[in-house]
């Protein structure tokens, strides 16, 4: 028997109404472990090939891993995969908060919805107590507004909700879906739940989770959380101080990433906000640090307005990447994006990308509708956020379907400084400052997104000569922590616990979580075999609709010819030679084909997956 698992998945369907309880394969949690790893192969089994996004045969699937519901440290995280509107690729956003612990409370590992209804509706789940309601007097609320209705029709604040704002209604391809204060943001998949007319999900539950060893995860929990309350960067400043981190290391974007030194950072970090806008720390289920801080501006035209940070990838993308140093106005640019449901990443480098077309004079005033949308403009900012959000006139219609599509309408040239890796827009940690990362976004199942590999863990410890100036050891380095973060997305634990749980590669803690949850003590190697088998399946999925090496070969034309100008870092850029043999390098130690990138008939028996050798 496996603990720490409810072996139940809820599947509900929008076109029919149906409303089914299956149980999960024990050889798919032992297989897979749950979160990404579970969600994939649920997603290998149902959703088409080359199904369009946007349709009734595409799939939501809401999924939790053993640890969510236990006292597990950093257990406070959840999965939303689909396939992206805005990458047209399987796709995992991963999100914060109490979800995933009130649906496992619930009994449920997973939620497949699937179909698409012709009226809006949202899903309550109150234990075994599921069914659809009427949304039709919610649509059109913003995020915020949302879950209050949604607790107030249901008469119990302790019903956790999931939902979208009027931009995953408008079909906005960089569209979050929100939960609380927090949003599973990257890869528009709200935009996939208002296609279906679904405006949200609600659970309670009043169940529990039964873990193997209650009294050695006590313990655990004990020993992890004194570690992270005396690491004082997490617990003072969250992400708010990375600002100033990566600025010093010289791989800030900023302008769009024409330069990697903003002279505007420190005004906006965590250093200097904290002290002065902090209200409060807030934390996500069974989590000892409380990284969220909620700030509150005290004066002039945005006084009395708070948002949940704004976290570093929010400095970065509203603030350096668009030039804007003035806090207040980067508050109430992540507040606009929040209560539409927007990803503040994705919006804050579309912004970063149409200003830098205005002043090329590629994007013209009659265009941009009297928007200046010169750098460091932040009124012109939040306006056509805005405009984004509700997919209103020309431009904002444009950027509502992200850099790479509005990149290649646009043309001129404005392609080559469209950031984005396989459609996502690029997270704020440098491919020229750190080069593992033109790797790391061009090999990621999902492109732009910091989670996909996180090398910069380690590389940001690294002189500037091996961060930024070599190639060695990049690939292997690449391939490890792609392996953790399979292991850690399947658990689904929180990123800030990697350095406590194994930063490089899965290790012997990652068998002490699983082995204290579930009963079941799988050795590191075996772990590691597992982790292989998610990636090599996500690869398979890959492939199968389609995107081979041909796609892992198009980094944004800046970072190959283009060096960082000045700073820490100047000079630092990845050749198109240097990524070419760091490429072909990982596809040979993945065991995929040098050329092709597509995994090899013998990796796929070796981890069990030959049911997916394509025919």
């Amino acid at each position: 028997m496996l603990y720490g698992y409810l072996r139940r998945v809820l599947k509900v369907n929008l076109t029919t109404r149906s409303i089914i309880k299956e149980e999960v394969p024990e050889s798919y949690l032992r297989g897979y472990l749950g979160g990404l790893g579970l969600g994939a192969r649920l997603y290998y089994d149902l959703v088409p090939w080359n199904v369009e996004p946007l349709s009734s045969e595409n799939v939501v699937i809401l999924v939790t891993g053993p640890v969510q519901g236990t006292l597990i440290p950093g257990s406070g995280r959840g999965l939303i995969i689909s396939k992206s509107p805005l990458t047209n690729r399987f796709f995992s956003s991963n999100f914060g908060g109490y979800f995933t612990r009130e649906l496992k409370e619930a009994g449920y590992d997973a939620v497949v919805i699937s179909g698409k209804s012709d009226e809006p509706l949202y899903l309550k789940i109150d234990d075994g107590d599921v069914e659809l309601r009427s949304a039709s007097k919610i649509w059109g609320m913003n995020a915020y507004e949302v879950q209050d209705a949604i607790k107030d029709e249901l008469g119990d604040r302790k019903f956790q909700v999931l939902c979208i704002g009027p931009s995953g209604e408008n079909l906005v391809r960089i569209s979050a879906v929100i939960h609380d204060i927090r949003a599973a943001g990257r890869g528009g998949i709200a935009a996939v739940f208002g296609f279906k007319k679904l405006k949200a999900v609600a659970v309670r539950g009043s169940g529990r989770v039964e873990v193997a060893y209650p009294d050695e995860i006590l313990k655990f929990f004990i020993e992890i959380s004194k570690k992270a309350r005396n690491h004082p960067f997490l617990v003072r400043y969250g992400t708010t101080a990375v600002m100033e981190t990566v600025n010093k290391l010289g791989g800030l974007g900023t302008r769009n990433w024409q330069s990697e030194v903003f002279e505007g950072a420190s005004r906006i970090s965590g250093q200097t906000t904290i002290p002065k806008h902090k209200v409060k720390d807030v934390a996500c289920a069974f989590c000892p640090i409380g990284c969220t801080k909620i700030q509150q501006i005290r004066e002039g035209k945005y006084a009395g307005m708070w948002v949940k940070g704004p976290e570093y990838e929010t400095l970065y993308s509203l603030g350096s990447m668009t030039g804007v140093d003035d806090f207040p106005t980067v508050v109430a640019a992540a507040r606009k994006c929040d209560e539409l449901g927007l990803d503040t990443i994705s919006a804050g480098v579309v912004v970063a990308f149409a200003m830098e077309a205005y002043e090329k004079g590629i994007l013209t005033a009659e265009e941009c509708d009297g928007l200046k949308l010169n750098f460091g403009n932040g009124d012109a900012m939040i306006e056509l956020i805005d405009r984004i959000g509700l997919r209103k006139g020309w431009l904002g219609n444009l950027l509502a379907e992200g850099v790479a599509r509005a990149s290649s309408i646009i043309g001129c040239g404005s392609q080559y400084f469209a950031m984005h890796f396989k459609g996502l827009e690029l997270a704020g940690h440098s491919p020229r400052a750190v080069k593992a990362w033109t790797l790391g976004y061009s090999v990621g199942w999902r492109g732009g997104s910091h989670h996909d590999a996180r090398p910069h863990d380690i590389e940001y410890a690294n002189p500037v000569e091996v961060r930024a100036f070599s190639i060695d050891g990049k690939p292997e380095l690449i391939r490890d922590t792609t392996l953790r973060v399979m292991v850690e997305e399947s658990l689904i634990t929180c990123r800030f616990f990697g350095g406590y749980y194994g930063v490089r590669t899965p290790g012997e803690t990652h068998s002490k979580i699983i082995k204290f949850v579930t009963g079941w003590e799988p050795s590191v190697s075996e772990i590691t075999k597992i982790a292989e088998r998610i990636r090599n399946l996500i690869r398979v999925i890959e492939v199968r609709e389609g995107f081979d090496s041909k796609a892992d070969k198009n980094p944004p034309l800046r970072v190959l010819y283009e060096p960082i100008p000045d700073g820490p870092s100047k000079g630092a850029h990845t050749s198109p030679k240097e990524f070419k043999a760091m490429l072909r390098k990982f596809y040979e130690i993945m065991g995929w084909d040098p050329d092709s990138g597509v995994p090899k008939e013998e990796k796929l028996k070796e981890l069990d997956l030959d049911f997916t050798l394509l025919k």
